[in-house]
Protein backbone atom coordinates (compact mmCIF):
# COMPACT_ATOMS: atom_id res chain seq x y z
CA UNK A 1 0.00 0.00 0.00
CA UNK A 2 1.18 3.50 -0.73
CA UNK A 3 0.72 5.06 2.69
CA UNK A 4 1.54 1.80 4.49
CA UNK A 5 -1.79 1.90 6.25
CA UNK A 6 -3.62 -1.32 7.05
CA UNK A 7 -6.40 -2.51 4.79
CA UNK A 8 -9.94 -1.62 5.90
CA UNK A 9 -11.66 -4.36 7.95
CA UNK A 10 -14.16 -5.01 5.13
CA UNK A 11 -11.26 -6.01 2.87
CA UNK A 12 -9.21 -7.76 5.55
CA UNK A 13 -12.20 -9.87 6.55
CA UNK A 14 -13.68 -10.36 3.08
CA UNK A 15 -15.21 -13.80 2.57
CA UNK A 16 -13.48 -16.22 0.25
CA UNK A 17 -15.41 -17.70 -2.64
CA UNK A 18 -15.62 -21.45 -2.81
CA UNK A 19 -13.99 -23.16 -5.75
CA UNK A 20 -16.10 -22.74 -8.88
CA UNK A 21 -18.25 -19.91 -7.56
CA UNK A 22 -16.30 -17.18 -9.35
CA UNK A 23 -18.47 -17.71 -12.43
CA UNK A 24 -21.63 -16.82 -10.54
CA UNK A 25 -20.13 -13.85 -8.72
CA UNK A 26 -18.73 -12.51 -12.01
CA UNK A 27 -22.14 -12.94 -13.63
CA UNK A 28 -23.79 -11.07 -10.76
CA UNK A 29 -21.33 -8.19 -11.15
CA UNK A 30 -21.97 -8.06 -14.90
CA UNK A 31 -25.76 -8.25 -14.51
CA UNK A 32 -25.97 -5.70 -11.71
CA UNK A 33 -25.89 -2.94 -14.32
CA UNK A 34 -29.02 -4.36 -15.99
CA UNK A 35 -31.40 -3.79 -13.10
CA UNK A 36 -34.02 -1.05 -13.28
CA UNK A 37 -34.09 1.85 -10.87
CA UNK A 38 -37.24 3.70 -9.90
CA UNK A 39 -37.78 4.38 -6.22
CA UNK A 40 -34.83 2.09 -5.67
CA UNK A 41 -33.05 -0.80 -7.32
CA UNK A 42 -35.22 -3.50 -8.84
CA UNK A 43 -34.37 -7.17 -9.28
CA UNK A 44 -32.17 -8.39 -12.10
CA UNK A 45 -34.55 -9.53 -14.86
CA UNK A 46 -34.58 -13.23 -15.79
CA UNK A 47 -34.25 -12.27 -19.46
CA UNK A 48 -30.83 -10.71 -18.95
CA UNK A 49 -29.68 -13.75 -16.97
CA UNK A 50 -30.74 -15.89 -19.95
CA UNK A 51 -28.91 -13.59 -22.39
CA UNK A 52 -25.75 -13.70 -20.26
CA UNK A 53 -25.94 -17.49 -20.09
CA UNK A 54 -26.42 -17.75 -23.86
CA UNK A 55 -23.38 -15.52 -24.42
CA UNK A 56 -21.22 -17.89 -22.35
CA UNK A 57 -22.84 -21.14 -23.54
CA UNK A 58 -24.30 -22.00 -20.16
CA UNK A 59 -27.21 -24.44 -20.39
CA UNK A 60 -28.99 -27.18 -18.48
CA UNK A 61 -28.10 -27.73 -14.85
CA UNK A 62 -25.42 -25.07 -14.91
CA UNK A 63 -28.01 -22.53 -16.09
CA UNK A 64 -30.32 -23.61 -13.26
CA UNK A 65 -27.45 -23.06 -10.82
CA UNK A 66 -26.72 -19.67 -12.38
CA UNK A 67 -30.32 -18.53 -11.88
CA UNK A 68 -30.32 -19.86 -8.31
CA UNK A 69 -27.12 -18.06 -7.33
CA UNK A 70 -27.99 -14.81 -9.11
CA UNK A 71 -31.41 -14.77 -7.42
CA UNK A 72 -29.83 -15.47 -4.00
CA UNK A 73 -27.19 -12.73 -4.39
CA UNK A 74 -29.79 -10.34 -5.78
CA UNK A 75 -32.14 -10.92 -2.84
CA UNK A 76 -29.29 -10.28 -0.40
CA UNK A 77 -28.28 -7.13 -2.26
CA UNK A 78 -31.83 -5.78 -2.43
CA UNK A 79 -32.28 -6.53 1.28
CA UNK A 80 -29.08 -4.63 2.03
CA UNK A 81 -30.28 -1.65 -0.04
CA UNK A 82 -33.65 -1.64 1.72
CA UNK A 83 -32.04 -1.77 5.18
CA UNK A 84 -29.60 0.97 4.24
CA UNK A 85 -32.43 3.17 3.01
CA UNK A 86 -34.43 2.61 6.21
CA UNK A 87 -31.45 3.46 8.41
CA UNK A 88 -30.70 6.62 6.45
CA UNK A 89 -34.29 7.81 6.90
CA UNK A 90 -34.39 6.92 10.59
CA UNK A 91 -37.26 4.45 10.18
Amino acid sequence: MRERTPLPPSIQNAPELGLGLELYYGAFCDLDSCRSFGWGPGPIPWTVIRQWADTYDIYGEQFDDLVYFIRAMDAAYLGYCKAKEKSSHGK
